[in-house]
């Protein structure tokens, strides 16, 4: 036998010694609560887990392994594949045993709704949440006493004055964005245009950035969006992958680079502000320097917010407005659908000065019903995690008391909630958004959102942790909708060796196969030709 064989099993030998215990003794644990438990005798995250999931994504692993329920729920976005599969079989609630930890699946909205309310009983895990804690800390990141103050401060930025600008700055960069694109007969930039799209409307309306302008007329032109949007890319990319693929002095030093770069232009910003003799503006970099006897964020907390809501307010925002054109461009009939009431909104000529914001936001029901659907099954976040803190919790499901143990992560399966038969209907896999509208009592009514659908939907979370940016986002997305769709018309382009039914079929395909990195996304978006024609 070679040394080199000899080593190996000698490793394997202590590999099973070392962990043979900690998982009986967790499988011991998990038994107690008398719930479905999932064994896997790999840890999430390490190197041995890596492997096997290489494996697993190259057919190394025979198919009928892959059946098995610990390498079902071992593979990378494996709640986004499998959707309400695996609680099914398990029921809507299960724990997974690793060496390290017992962690609990939720799939049951009742649950969700208590464990996101109860925010001090169960916290988020920070060592998750550390790749946030890069710049300061945030919002994110801390409990207590010390969310209060972060949540106060930077939600005094989220006025009504500041969503009119949301509507008139994403209302004027869309209709921008649209003639160009109906100028040429293919556009394969749609993810590039979106997330410029969204960091522009960030930068204007929560730092008073222009594009192009440098952040005080010009004294720091480094500073500037597209330099944000390069580093900061590059560095979500350089965090998102496992830290096992971290590993290599060329990935770290790219990774380190980029990351200087963005905490450089982070403090510029706020240093630019700081010095600025303008009139202090009403948006979250004055709310967040500002500072009052009683609320006040140090330098590393107003650095590491304002990471926070650049990456949480782009990144999600603009693969929402990814899903939704490529949705829209493959089934032309929500389309058709959509536009019934866009010419119905009013319509006003003038954005500039707000017109269109009071009157057309609040009028908009297929449209919001087409974005709560995206987010329903393309969500930016499928799986919300909280840990319980340092002493066992007592909740309620389905009418039992059930005590979670202190210490155990808490992973609430949102994507298995919205596809869940129980409350979508027989088919809620299906891109449907008629299926949130419903006609008001009494002939001649008009069409209303169902709040028993808009009560389930978790995309923004749940509870007092709630996404402070909801209805920013919210209007973001719905006034690039109305820009986009109010003279022009999408649709697939199809290759020369395609019909325009198997172009539709290998773009839903991508769809279908998304990805998880930190948030959820389509994958080669730009591989798809789309084509923008006034109507």
């Amino acid at each position: 036998m070679s040394s080199i064989a000899l080593g190996l099993i000698v490793l394997g030998v202590i590999y099973l010694l070392y962990n043979t215990w900690p998982l009986y003794r967790n499988w011991k644990r998990a038994r107690r609560l008398g719930m479905p438990v999932i064994v896997s005798p790999v840890t999430t995250g390490s190197l041995l887990w890596l492997v096997v999931v290489y494996s697993i994504r190259h057919g190394s692993i025979p198919t009928y392994l892959h059946r098995l329920p610990y390498v079902r729920v071992m593979r990378i976005s494996w709640s986004v594949q499998e959707k309400q599969a695996v609680h099914k079989e398990l029921g809507k609630l299960f724990i997974r045993v690793t060496p390290t930890d017992c962690e609990l699946f939720v799939a049951d909205r009742v649950l969700a709704k208590q464990i996101l309310q109860r925010r001090d009983d169960f916290q988020k895990p920070r060592q998750m949440m550390e790749m946030l804690n890069t710049f300061g800390t945030s919002l994110a990141l801390v409990d207590g006493t010390d969310w209060q103050r972060h949540r106060k401060v930077t939600g005094r930025a989220f006025h009504e004055k500041m969503h009119q600008r949301v509507w008139i700055e994403s209302s004027k960069y869309a209709s921008s964005i649209v003639n160009q694109w109906s100028t040429t007969e293919s556009v394969r930039s749609t993810r590039s245009d979106m997330t410029t799209l969204s960091l522009y409307v960030l930068f204007k309306t929560c730092l008073g950035i222009d594009a192009g302008e440098g952040i005080e007329s010009g004294e720091i032109l480094a500073a500037d969006i597209a330099a944000c949007q390069y580093h900061l890319t590059a560095f979500l990319e350089g965090i998102s992958r496992p830290p096992t693929l971290r590993r290599g002095r060329m990935v770290w030093d790219e990774l380190d680079k980029n990351r200087k770069a963005l905490g450089e232009l982070l403090r510029e910003i706020v240093q630019a502000r700081r010095w600025s003799s303008r009139k202090p503006q009403p948006d979250l970099l004055s709310s967040m320097i500002a500072s009052t006897d009683d609320y006040e964020l140090t330098p590393d907390e107003i650095t590491g917010n304002l990471f926070l809501f650049i990456f949480a307010g782009h990144e999600t925002t603009a693969n929402t407005l990814i899903f939704i054109i490529h949705l829209l461009a493959i089934m032309p009939i929500w389309q058709d659908w959509a536009r019934e009431e866009v010419d119905q909104l009013p319509q006003r000529s003038d954005v500039s000065e707000g017109l269109g914001y009071q009157d057309a936001f609040p009028s908009m029901v297929r449209l919001r019903a087409i974005l709560y659907e995206t987010l329903r099954l393309y969500g930016p976040v499928p799986t919300v995690v909280r840990k319980t803190n340092n002493q066992d919790q007592l909740v309620r499901f389905e009418d039992e008391d059930v005590v979670i143990p202190k210490g155990t992560n808490v992973f609430i399966n949102t994507i298995a909630m919205h596809t869940d038969p129980e409350q979508w209907g027989s088919d809620p896999l299906a891109w449907r958004p008629d299926r949130w509208i419903s006609q008001g009592p009494g002939s001649g009514s008009t069409e209303q959102l169902r709040s028993d659908m808009t009560k389930n939907l978790f995309s923004w979370g749940d509870g007092p942790r709630i996404c402070p940016g909801q209805k920013f986002s919210q209007i973001e997305v719905l006034a690039v909708l109305l820009s986009l769709l109010k003279n022009h018309h999408v649709g697939v382009v199809p290759r020369p060796d395609q019909t325009l039914d198997v172009a539709r079929s290998c773009a839903y395909k991508l769809i279908q196969n998304s990805k998880m990195g930190l948030t959820l996304h389509m994958p080669d978006a730009e591989s798809v030709s789309l084509r923008w024609t006034h109507r």
